[in-house]
């Protein structure tokens, strides 16, 4: 037995290969940079750990947060049957109006020009066009402010759904409703709702500045027509007077009793 065991030791160590000194080649500009970042990302991750161990022990400490709860205010919206003859523009500040069938059906109707004087001057035309003009862009800017407004109605009720989903996501008292990125989504979606509020009521605000605009025009064409009448009478005066006195003395001249 004793023998065998010699053989096969012998055996053993004359066909093992000769083994050979191997020579670990190191960059120690590469070492330490190494080093570095991993102990920049152990240092970020012990920081990130902190703070979400303080962002869950904020939230822990809130307690009930059901007083900050905030009723929603209704939507005020108009009751057409309380009307008979504003009925048809009533309604449609509160279902819309794309085509302005419900102002033009409470407005007074704007006759159509087709019957000027031939022998008009084209001075008197253009005038006659631009008092006309004031009042068809009157019309156009209440007809699409009403339909903003209707809209704009109908928009505020889906907000207020998605501002009262929000508030139950952000007083919700489960922990997972309160992870760090549930609470980024919510920061967000508030932000967004904010944006799509202010684009409401800049549209609402470019309305009323159609409706000031519109206003504008019309106190300017009546101020023009009063200053040109006045600049009329100081040039044509003194002639329309000669002219009445020559007439009237003509007049008188001529007269006989019948």
């Amino acid at each position: 037995m004793i023998r065998t065991l010699t053989v096969a030791a012998f055996a053993f160590v004359a066909f093992t290969p000769v083994a050979r000194a191997q020579i670990v080649v190191i960059d120690p500009a590469n070492l330490t940079q190494t080093v570095m970042i991993a102990e920049r990302t152990w240092q970020h991750y012990q920081e990130l750990q902190r703070q979400y161990s303080t962002i869950l022990r904020m939230s822990r400490n809130l307690g009930n947060m059901e007083g900050y709860r905030i009723p929603t205010i209704p939507i005020a919206s108009h009751d057409p049957t309380r009307w008979e003859y504003g009925r048809a523009w009533i309604q449609a500040l509160n279902s819309g109006d794309p085509t302005g069938a419900g102002y033009l059906a409470t407005a007074v109707p704007l006759m159509r020009p087709t019957t000027t004087p031939a022998r008009l001057s084209a001075a008197a035309r253009r005038l006659l066009e631009r008092q006309y003009a004031t009042v068809e862009i009157a019309d156009s800017v209440a007809s699409l402010a009403g339909h903003q407004v209707a809209q704009t109605r109908g928009y505020s009720a889906r907000l207020q759904g998605a501002v009262q989903a929000l508030e139950g996501d952000v007083l919700n008292g489960l922990l997972r409703y309160h992870e760090m990125t549930a609470i980024l989504d919510k920061i967000a979606a508030g932000e967004l709702l904010g944006r799509r509020q202010d684009m409401a009521a800049n549209q609402l605000l470019s309305h009323a500045l159609e409706q000031l605009l519109a206003r504008s025009k019309r106190q300017r064409d009546t101020e023009a027509a009063t200053m040109n009448m006045q600049l009329t009478s100081w040039r044509d005066g003194r002639a329309a007077n000669e002219a009445f006195v020559a007439g009237t003395g003509d007049a008188l001249r001529t007269w006989r009793q019948p």
